[in-house]
């Protein structure tokens, strides 16, 4: 299966009945890289949980990207941001250090 058919596959059974896309809530246990998306609309990618690093990158959005609420047991790397708009980044809590 190429990815153009996976995203038929899920345009066809995951649209929600405003006519966005919703994969919420699915649970992989192995590593997931949901990178270079290329998205028309709002971006969420927020509320999840990792036990190893979890990588954001290369994220191509016409409207609102939304990050927010991640758990992550190894590193966070969001680098290279290009934001037209604001970027509000605020009540996180760290054990180590913020790299800017």
């Amino acid at each position: 299966m190429t990815k153009q058919e996976l995203v038929k596959i899920i345009e066809d059974n995951f649209t929600d009945v405003n006519g966005d896309i919703d994969i919420t809530e699915l649970h992989f246990k192995t590593s997931v890289d949901i990178s270079r998306m290329k998205v028309k609309g709002d971006l969420y990618q927020s509320s999840q949980e990792v036990n190893g690093t979890l990588f954001q990158s290369h994220q191509e959005v016409e409207g609102n990207l939304f990050q927010g609420q991640q758990v992550v047991f190894g590193n966070l790397y969001q680098t290279f941001q290009k934001v037209k708009g604001f970027l509000h980044q605020s009540n996180e809590k760290l054990k180590s250090k913020i790299y800017k």
